[in-house]
């Protein structure tokens, strides 16, 4: 609590001689009185969720161990094949508190900056110096916290994936926990709803509203990626809406001219720039029952298609590539390359051009699926390596924990469905 009262100034150093009370910091110069209140306030707020967090406390330098012990006895969730049917519900609980309480400390840095923009109009105070290393401290704190949300969440992940069937039984209940809920829900996230959302669960094919939420919130926020939509493949690169018989033969002006048209639309949406993009990712929806993608990566040349049937992969491989079957849809996305190249700014020329640098994988090699379900999964898994390694990266080769593939994806399906429902409460 601040407790104001005026004050005769003993020099002449300071604003109109007002001085004011703050307690507990002592006298202050009343320039800064809104930033110790607003010091004290933001310690009360945090102590709601960190009780071991007082004014007390944090007038000493500390240091992160101290935080980071005192975070794990309040943020922890044993995580086993025993745990009850609260789990989810409790682990979302705690990461949200984490959310939280980063939320309220990052506006410490604008305090601390504007504090000590004050502090040079008026001659030194221990008030602010205490003031300084109480903001010192809550920056150190922030970073503890944004590190154990970062470390709950992968062990979270970890647990997922490791015990599938507890995944499933959790993503079931949440499912029906959902289906109950009201339809605004779903307000906040355009053009979803539980129909939609309900296609993450256990066993069924993710569905075009799903692929495109997903693909349009990541290559957003990379910034890297000309992320495009389902539809792009059905109109622009296939005869016919099922995307099976890939186009053939001279593909026109008009048609490059239409392409750029809703490319450029898809950026102006993304909010990026040409220079700032340097690839492409298209998921393809076969027949309305499988799903897979492509990848055009112009920083190191290369066009790849990932397909998670091992049928379809491992079989093509060992075909001559004019039988394989993605080699007429290698040949389209090679007439893409020029057009987004002029879009981009460069001449590119792959047709009738054997001495280009160019590579193409008409059947890249991929996780694969052991089922008929996760393909829709394992597309957006495609996406998520490509952001972050610029390829698809299986087995050893993936050295980030939350991006290795599974053959059971039910611990990346509550994953997604936990993102969505995240996003709807915002």
């Amino acid at each position: 609590m601040l407790v104001s009262r005026r004050l005769r100034s003993p020099t002449t150093n300071y604003h109109r001689g007002d001085l004011v009370e703050c307690l507990p910091f002592g006298q202050a110069c009343k320039c800064n009185a809104h930033y110790f209140n607003q010091l004290i306030a933001l310690v009360k707020n945090c102590h709601a969720y960190l009780p071991f967090l007082t004014l007390t406390t944090l007038f000493s330098v500390t240091n992160a161990t101290k935080f980071k012990a005192a975070l794990d006895q309040h943020f922890h969730v044993p995580l086993s094949a025993n745990s009850s049917h609260l789990l989810y519900a409790n682990v979302e609980v705690q990461i949200k508190r984490l959310q939280e309480i980063s939320r309220q400390l990052s506006v410490v840095t604008t305090i601390k900056s504007k504090f000590l923009a004050c502090t040079q109009r008026h001659n030194p105070m221990t008030s602010d110096s205490q003031a300084i290393i109480v903001l010192g401290n809550l920056q150190l704190l922030l970073d503890c916290v944004q590190s154990k949300r970062v470390s709950l969440e992968a062990e979270w992940w970890n647990f997922l994936d490791h015990y599938p069937g507890k995944s499933e039984d959790m993503l079931r209940l949440l499912m029906d926990e959902t289906r109950n809920r009201s339809d605004q829900l779903w307000d906040p996230i355009p053009h979803i709803t539980f129909h939609d959302f309900s296609t993450l669960g256990v066993g069924r094919w993710l569905n075009d509203e799903i692929i495109n939420y997903f693909v349009q919130k990541w290559c957003m926020q990379a910034r890297t990626t000309l992320g495009l939509s389902t539809f792009f493949a059905c109109r622009f690169l296939f005869e016919e809406n099922s995307c099976v018989t890939a186009k053939s033969g001279v593909l026109t002006a008009q048609e490059g001219a239409r392409v750029l048209r809703s490319c450029r639309k898809t950026e102006r949406e993304l909010g990026l720039s040409p220079s700032r993009w340097d690839s492409v990712f298209i998921p393809i929806h076969e027949h309305s029952s499988h799903w897979y993608s492509a990848f055009i990566d112009f920083r190191y040349k290369r066009i790849e298609i990932y397909d998670s049937l091992r049928e379809t992969c491992v079989n093509n491989r060992q075909k001559p590539v004019p039988l394989r079957k993605n080699t007429n849809l290698m040949l389209v996305l090679m007439w893409l390359v020029e057009v987004l190249g002029h879009m981009r700014g460069d001449t590119i020329c792959l047709s009738n051009n054997p001495q280009t640098d160019w590579v193409f994988d008409p059947h890249s090699k991929v996780h694969f699926q052991p089922n008929a379900f996760d393909c829709g999964v394992h597309t957006l898994w495609h996406l998520q390596h490509v952001l972050e390694f610029r390829r698809v990266r299986v087995g050893k080769e993936c050295r980030v924990d939350r991006l290795i593939f599974t053959d059971n994806m039910a611990g990346k399906r509550l994953r997604l469905a936990q993102e969505l429902l995240r996003d709807s409460e915002r």
